[in-house]
């Protein structure tokens, strides 16, 4: 097995145990566990929980730059990424809650995240006619993303979807 997908198996085993457990539960040991690997093997990867948690900051960008990637181009870019930035899964969403968590400790895990949405940003106001409307429509998804990742949306699914719906709408406008 090549080193990369022992890799994907140790971030894989990490989204697991923050998925099932908690992100409090989230240690080398238990990633070790659940990923079928000797301590010194996860080490050897992720020399640090710190590593692994960059590793995992990584791994979601990844994750939301293939969702990207999978967009229609003949749809309105903004409205897409609406739609596809909430269909994170329930792994996705507890280890981002994970790495809020770690980020406190250590701010500069963030840099890449911050990188990445300096991206998203930057080609959304590219491509819009209306950048400000444009990007105030995007905020207003990341905050109903991040009201899913705290689990403190007080809407139910179905209002989520009807408000990211008007969002996308409004969005194919603008």
């Amino acid at each position: 097995m090549r080193s990369n997908n022992k890799k994907e198996q140790i971030l894989e085993a990490a989204l697991q145990v923050v998925e099932e457990n908690g992100a409090n539960h989230l240690t080398i040991d238990a990633v070790a566990t659940y990923a079928n690997f000797s301590k010194g093997g996860v080490l050897y990867h992720f020399p640090s929980k710190k590593a692994l948690l960059s590793g995992m900051v990584d791994h979601l960008i990844q994750a939301n730059e293939k969702r990207m990637q999978a967009l229609d181009h003949n749809d309105h870019l903004l409205s897409a990424f609406l739609h596809k930035e909430n269909q994170m899964s329930a792994a996705e969403r507890r280890a981002s809650l994970a790495l809020l968590a770690a980020a406190a400790e250590a701010p500069e895990l963030l840099t890449p995240v911050k990188d990445y949405i300096k991206r998203v940003v930057d080609e959304i106001s590219q491509n819009s006619q209306k950048p400000m409307e444009a990007l105030t429509l995007f905020l207003a998804g990341e905050g109903i993303r991040f009201l899913d990742i705290l689990e403190i949306n007080p809407m139910s699914t179905k209002q989520t979807q009807e408000v990211v719906d008007q969002l996308s709408q409004r969005a194919q406008e603008v």
